[in-house]
């Protein structure tokens, strides 16, 4: 289905060909959640993140906002999961940008990686990325900002009209 700009923040309506789409998103949610899961012990446990060469000890001082961000990311789509309703999906996306923006202006900062010696400026093309994604969270906010003002008025009331 291809929706206009009108049709941001609407619950879709499902007809007969489209009877699976809300059990496929809801399937995405429990991915996410297990990917989120699994992504936080593969942190934390042992060797964890130090199992990659490239990350430096400073690693250890963003660690926590990472597990942090994973976590948020967990319970976010473990809601989207129950409920499935559009303005709740919004805050939830704007909750996990948010997190995201924290966990990249923190790397941004610390930098905490070392890339060796090699052909390729592995630093340069990795805050070229970080910056990438810094944007891509600012948009995303902001689209999610939309679809929650575009729900709030398409389910206000509508004032009755004089005859």
């Amino acid at each position: 289905m291809v929706y206009m700009a009108r049709d941001l923040g609407k619950q879709p309506e499902w007809g007969p060909k489209d009877r699976n789409r809300g059990g496929a998103r809801r399937g995405g949610y429990l991915v996410a959640v297990l990917v989120n899961i699994v992504l936080v012990l593969l942190a934390t446990g042992s060797p964890g993140w130090r199992a990659l060469p490239f990350l430096t000890e400073e690693t250890q001082q963003v660690i926590g906002l990472v597990v942090a961000a994973l976590i948020a990311g967990a319970v976010v789509n473990f809601i989207n999961l129950a409920l499935d309703i559009v303005w709740v999906k919004a805050v939830g996306d704007i909750v996990t940008s948010v997190f995201a923006l924290a966990v990249l202006t923190r790397l941004w900062r610390l930098f905490p990686f070392d890339f060796g010696s090699s052909g390729i400026d592995w630093g340069l093309v990795t805050r070229v990325l970080i910056v990438a994604a810094i944007a891509g969270c600012v948009l995303g906010v902001l689209a999610e900002i939309i679809v929650l003002l575009r729900t709030a008025a398409t389910s206000a009331p509508q004032p009755r009209r004089q005859r």
